[in-house]
């Protein structure tokens, strides 16, 4: 038995008292979980007290653990009763911590969102919505766009199934990164301006296809932005004014580029049509659109060609405000 001072006797039996400050837990708890047969008392004292062995303070500690975890009470008896074992016990836990994280991340972003936007009242249910869109809803919302922007229009037939290709993907366990892209590339898609500025740049292009302005396609395109990343990019590195003698035979070759891919003679009338074409691209809206598909998609994003675009563009039009 045990004696006053508390001690075990020789019978290895414990007090509610002791068992409860053994295993950390208030006495309050040790009771309940008596009552519910989940740590069941050794015997009782004469006095008619419960007395626990040390399997029940095992037990306690495996339940308060449990518990620790999440666990639920009807879970856990069937632990005990060998109706389930640990490992299918983990295996459920970390689905549920899972989707209670990506929960967590989801109220993050629109909180972040709602203090780095300074959104009203009236502006917190939409952006909440937009962070809960199903991935088939968030995918309409970008097709919607290209629709809208090309629709009635004679676009280049790989460019424009290149558009309707690129539409987000959130992953079901988005990082707190892709949930903030996402709600920034919502806002921007809902933009009216970059609407209107997607929409004049296809008009753009489909003006200079029926006119037989524009004769490139999107792998061409592809070589010339990167010529202009790579050219322009040393040339800003090295601090080369886009109005200079060192800046010349670097345009001139740029606009070689150009004039191959759409097929065109580097002539004045060209040189003014170019510039044109990249002061309506040069658009960092449109920049960030692509970044933040790529940050969604979790795909790397490309360098931003906007910096190199309005180099490009002071060049070839001196009267355009250095950039």
């Amino acid at each position: 038995m045990i004696s006053q001072a508390g001690r075990v006797k020789d019978d290895g039996l414990y007090t509610i008292g002791q068992v409860a400050r053994l295993a950390g837990v208030p006495v309050p708890t040790v009771r309940y979980y008596s009552d519910e047969g989940l740590v069941p008392p050794a015997g009782r004292s004469a006095g008619g007290y419960r007395l626990y062995d040390h399997d029940a303070l095992d037990r306690l500690e495996l339940v308060r653990t449990l518990r620790d975890l999440g666990v639920e009470i009807a879970t856990i008896t069937r632990v005990l009763a060998d109706a389930q074992t640990l490992n299918e016990i983990a295996d459920g836990q970390i689905a549920a911590m899972e989707d209670q994280i990506q929960t967590l991340r989801v109220r993050q972003a629109v909180l972040r969102y709602v203090t780095t936007r300074r959104t009203g009242t009236a502006g917190i249910a939409h952006v909440n919505r937009l962070a809960r869109l199903p991935a088939e809803q968030r995918r309409q919302l970008v097709a919607d766009l290209v629709a809208e922007a090309t629709r009635g229009l004679d676009m280049e037939p790989a460019f424009a199934a290149h558009l309707r290709s690129m539409l987000p993907d959130l992953p079901d366990d988005p990082s707190v990164e892709q949930l903030d892209a996402w709600l920034e590339l919502a806002h921007l898609v809902g933009d009216p301006h970059f609407r209107e500025s997607v929409r004049e740049a296809f008009e753009r292009h489909a003006t200079d296809r029926s006119s037989g302005a524009e004769h490139g396609d999107l792998e061409s395109w592809a070589r010339a932005e990167q010529a202009t990343l790579d050219l322009v990019g040393r040339a800003l590195a090295d601090g080369i004014p886009p109005v200079s003698a060192l800046a010349r035979p670097i345009v001139n070759e740029l606009v070689a580029v150009f004039a191959q891919a759409h097929r065109r003679s580097d002539d004045a009338g060209f040189r003014l049509w170019l510039a044109e074409r990249i002061r309506i691209g040069a658009d960092p809206q449109v920049s960030r659109y692509w970044q933040l598909l790529a940050m969604i998609n979790g795909t790397p994003p490309k360098p931003d060609p906007v910096p190199a675009a309005r180099w490009l563009l002071a060049a070839l039009d001196p009267r355009v405000p250095d950039l």
